[in-house]
Formats: structure tokens, sequence, C-alpha cells
């Protein structure tokens, strides 16, 4: 092959990724309108997902190939950095023990309570693999688990500290 076309190819696909990942940008984006035009009340991370779920339909025919490593890089940092950024350290040391709790006890509840409900619901799985998947379907960080959750679940003192942070 010529160099031309090796290049060539190289930047379509460069191209592809820009394309898309200027498509879930702006996704991300609308949905955050959607869920306040909605007239009944539904947490965002579940409205990015039936997006998501929406683009990824056989008949849109939207394929993506998305490496993990580009994943990682492109959006990872910036939302690490943005939770980091937005934590007030007053209330973060004020209400370390809530935080704990709310980081160790519920999600510990949730890995336990969603395992069993998956080793119940498919007869095939192991108790283990169970609590694995149930372990990544699990909210890890209070702003998602405020979300999925909701505020009148627990104390509001417990809250106080998600409030903040949205």
């Amino acid at each position: 092959m010529p160099l031309s076309i090796i290049k060539n190819i190289a930047n379509r696909e460069r191209m592809e990724i820009f394309f898309t990942i200027l498509i879930m940008t702006l996704v991300v984006s609308l949905s955050g309108v959607f869920t306040r035009v909605l007239p009944f009340q539904l947490p965002l991370p579940l409205m990015q997902i039936a997006i998501g779920a929406l683009l990824a339909w056989p008949t849109f025919g939207l394929h993506v190939e998305f490496d993990p490593e580009l994943f990682l890089v492109l959006f990872i940092p910036p939302l690490l950095f943005a939770d980091g950024w937005k934590t007030p350290t007053r209330e973060f040391l004020e209400h370390g023990r809530e935080i704990f709790g709310l980081a160790l006890a519920l999600v510990l509840v949730t890995v336990v309570g969603i395992g069993f409900l998956i080793y119940w619901l498919v007869p095939g799985i192991p108790l283990l693999p169970a609590f694995a998947l149930a372990a990544v379907l699990s909210p890890t960080d209070a702003v998602a688990l405020s979300g999925i959750v909701g505020e009148g679940a627990s104390r509001k003192k417990s809250w106080a500290f998600c409030r903040e942070r949205r």
C-alpha cells in the first residue's frame, strides 16, 4: 500500500473517533435538558443509559468501536478532577462518618442485595460472579448514589454533602 493511502485511512479513523466523541458529548449535554422537560422525575444516569441504549439500537446502525485506553484518558480524569474540585473540604471533614457510611455500608448492602437478586433471577450463575456483577452495577460515588437512591431514603445530614456537590 502506498503511504498516502495509509495516511488517508488513519485520518479517516481519527475523524470517526472525533465525530463519535462529539456525538457523545452532545447527547450527554442534552440528556440533562431532557430530564428537566419530562413530566415525571427520572435520575440523570438512568436517562443517559436509556439514550445510549436507544442510540445503540440496531435499527439506528450506530456502531462504536471505542478503545478502552482512549476512554480512560478522555473521560475518567476530567470526571475525577471535577469531583475533587467541587468537594468542599470543611464539609468533607465534618461529615466524614456519613461519607464513609455512604461509601462503604450502602455499597456493601447494594452488592449483597443485588448479588442475591442476580443469583436468584439467573439460575446458571454462581453466587460469587453474581456478587462481582452486582459490584460493577453498584454506585461508587456519592453523587451517583444520591441520584439513584434519592435524598428521602436516608437522614438529611447524610445527604448534606451530596447536595452541595451537585
